[in-house]
């Protein structure tokens, strides 16, 4: 190609508008401009999908390169099609015969390359989704056994959940929520707690070791996820504390150091973190992934603690006073 042909990449002189190339009526040329317009617009939009779509599937399971090459392959080679459609369109009034030859040079070059490449890529491709049901596979086993081991080093005290049907039944009506953003809100946190569980009967010992490891759990969402929010929900002989945030998570791997090991922490504090919640508290559930962390602590109060009726109440008799 000459420097007259880059000169006048975008010029129509010496060329004619396509419409008065053969005998077009209206009908025929909006025809021709809607289809080509309408084509250029989902061609554009196709690519755009299917990237935003791999970028989503990717965080959540590695996607072989084999398939990512074949959807950056297939992506350039649409959007080239697409602008081929809108030059189209546009040659109905001017006729940019130049830089259209140019567009439909770069789609033959993207096709071959996608043609050629497939030979090698789509086998595979093909591949993939056996890969990613193994990864799955292999991420629900390791789920598993993490699962049984925090089960048996914390004697049945701290239970990873994988979805949210493993939580807990939430207990009645959230009696105090709150919402921790910054340090200090810790501090109210703490009082609004005491004020609930001594209301609810609950023993100053109790008490206290709830509020430790509810300060504890609370941390951690502030350090590592910038916050989150506390819910509260007690009877008289449970108090339920639900503590969830939209951080990133923590990694399998880590999960064992993070929840056994004493004064262990990712940010490099002094916090006992896990290890201390878990010798304060009855029960703690965790759910936590790429999306947040919810972890819910429960404290039972000891049945000798709680008041109970008579027996006679019990039965619906009558009770003797002395």
């Amino acid at each position: 190609m000459t420097l007259d042909f880059w000169l006048n990449l975008l010029s129509g002189d010496g060329f004619m508008p396509r419409r008065y190339c053969g005998v077009w009526d209206n009908s025929l040329v909006s025809l021709h401009l809607v289809s080509d317009v309408v084509t250029w617009l989902s061609y554009l939009w196709i690519p755009l999908l299917m990237l935003r779509m791999s970028f989503v599937r990717r965080q959540q399971v590695r996607l072989q390169r084999a398939t990512l090459a074949i959807l950056l392959l297939y992506a350039l080679f649409i959007t080239a099609c697409g602008w081929t459609h809108f030059f189209d369109a546009l040659m109905f009034y001017y006729p940019v015969y130049r830089i259209n030859g140019l567009i439909r040079g770069i789609t033959a070059t993207v096709s071959l390359v996608t043609a050629i490449s497939l030979i090698k890529l789509l086998p595979l491709a093909l591949d993939a989704p056996l890969t990613i049901l193994t990864q799955k596979a292999a991420l629900r086993q390791q789920h598993q056994w993490l699962r049984d081991i925090l089960d048996s080093a914390t004697e049945g005290r701290l239970m990873l959940c994988e979805t949210r049907t493993d939580l807990p039944a939430a207990l009645d009506e959230c009696v105090l929520l709150q919402t921790v953003r910054e340090s200090w809100d810790l501090r109210a946190l703490r009082q609004s707690l005491r004020k609930v569980a001594v209301g609810a009967g609950f023993s100053s010992d109790l008490v206290n070791d709830l509020l430790l490891a509810v300060h504890e759990a609370a941390m951690n969402a502030l350090t590592h996820a910038g916050g989150g929010t506390v819910c509260c929900r007690c009877t008289e002989e449970k108090i339920q504390v639900w503590i969830e945030d939209i951080g990133k998570g923590i990694p399998l791997d880590r999960l064992p150091i993070a929840t056994l090991k004493q004064g262990y922490s990712t940010a490099g504090t002094a916090g006992q973190g896990w290890y201390l919640v878990l010798n304060l508290v009855s029960i703690a559930y965790l759910l936590t992934g790429t999306k947040g962390t919810t972890v819910v602590l429960e404290v039972v109060q000891p049945a000798a603690s709680v008041s109970s009726p008579p027996f006679s109440a019990a039965r619906g008799e009558a009770i003797a006073v002395a």
